[in-house]
């Protein structure tokens, strides 16, 4: 094997990654140091590992991993871009914009307004419904908007002209769930017509305009294409909201982990082996869906956190458009972070999940599984 510092990955020799020893190994099948199986690896562009100095995170926050875990040349298989993330990707250039996948519209992404943006206040407001309520809070319009890469798959307009953006907040939602999009979403203007016609797209089996996970909890923002002024909007429908299923109703699995950490790699598996399990699908107004299967690949920890590697086994039956997978990670009953990704849809590659937590030494985790969607029925029609 060709000498290299630890954690540095290679291009073209490396066949596999060890979440134990946190490095990229020179064979097939198992890591020649602690003997844990490798997870396999196509070709990659070199990344350098995570700094020693840097600090974890406050093991109390919900954490999402950075958009720098996330990037990857269009050419390497997105196993590269799940299994290598907690390796080798930690954002240093200060505050970063989280992304999830780019088809589903439930993606974190940064919308940079030109200068000739107009800006109207809404402030319109729904009563709770399940303990959750929502405001729009704004809207803005400009003319010439550059927005990230992976908008237009969302219902961007390539050209940016007259580009609108709804600013939701959503008090009451749960932190390891998020708004995925609205039902039955339409807005009017001063002379009764359609101020606009956002596009919608099947997410859970429920056909709705997707939302986009903004910067800060419970603020998300709704892509609404071209519009005219925003002075003629005089009101706005809703008949649902689309979140992801709640963990707490879904699959648990306890993962004791007793005894001292290790302080470095390699980590402790604490898994028991590899299990196979099975996570009820809700989709759209249905209790229940059919199973998704998942392999428990491995659960290790120390260095100040836990990683959690899962495999798809199989795909889901029909064609229920995208369907969230949600894992959320407590230290007994305390939720430390929380992971969600897309299953289905355009651009689905990799089977793989790595769920990567900053966390202290504790006796008992907890991993909690849940695919699908929940409707919370509003029925609003907001105006000033």
């Amino acid at each position: 094997m060709a000498d290299r510092r630890p954690g540095e990955l290679t291009v073209g020799a490396a066949r596999g990654w060890c979440p134990r020893c946190d490095a990229v190994r020179d064979v097939d099948d198992v890591c020649p140091e602690c003997r844990a199986t490798l997870v396999p690896l196509d070709e990659r562009p070199p990344r350098s590992a995570r700094p020693e100095h840097e600090q974890p995170a406050e093991p109390d926050a919900v954490v999402e991993p950075p958009k720098g875990r996330l990037r990857v040349a269009a050419a390497v298989a997105a196993v590269v871009l799940v299994g290598l993330a907690f390796v080798a990707g930690r954002s240093t250039a200060g505050t970063t914009a989280r992304a999830t996948t780019a088809t589903t519209g439930a993606a974190t992404t940064t919308t940079v307004l030109s200068p000739a943006t107009s800006q109207r206040q809404l402030g319109w407001k729904t009563g709770p419904r399940n303990g959750i309520s929502l405001e729009l809070v704004s809207i803005t319009r400009t003319a010439d908007a550059d927005v990230s890469e992976g908008s237009a798959a969302i219902g961007q307009d390539p050209g940016g002209d007259s580009t609108s953006m709804l600013h939701l907040r959503l008090d009451g939602l749960e932190a390891d769930r998020r708004l995925l999009g609205v039902r039955g979403l339409r807005l009017v203007d001063s002379g009764g017509g359609v101020f606009a016609t956002p596009d919608e797209r099947p997410i859970g089996g429920e056909d709705s305009v997707p939302a986009i996970q903004d910067r800060g909890p419970g603020v998300y923002m709704i892509v609404l294409g071209a519009t005219p002024d925003l002075e003629s909007l005089t009101g706005i429908d809703l008949d649902a909201l689309i979140l992801s299923s709640s963990p707490a109703t879904g699959t648990r699995v306890d993962l004791p982990s007793p005894g001292a950490w290790p302080s470095r790699p390699p980590l402790r598996d604490v898994s028991g082996g590899s299990r196979e399990l099975s996570v009820p699908v809700r989709l759209g107004t249905a209790r229940s869906s059919g199973e998704l299967p998942l392999r428990l690949s491995g659960a290790f920890v120390g260095a100040g956190r836990a990683v959690i590697v899962l495999m798809r086994v199989d795909d889901l039956s029909g064609d229920p458009g995208v369907v969230p997978l949600a894992a959320s990670v407590l230290d007994g009953d305390r939720l430390v972070c929380s992971r969600q990704e897309f299953i289905g849809g355009p651009g689905q590659l990799s089977p793989l999940m790595v769920v990567d937590c900053p966390i202290r030494p504790t006796a008992q985790l907890v991993l909690r599984l849940a695919a699908g969607v929940d409707t919370v029925d509003l029925g609003a029609k907001l105006h000033d």
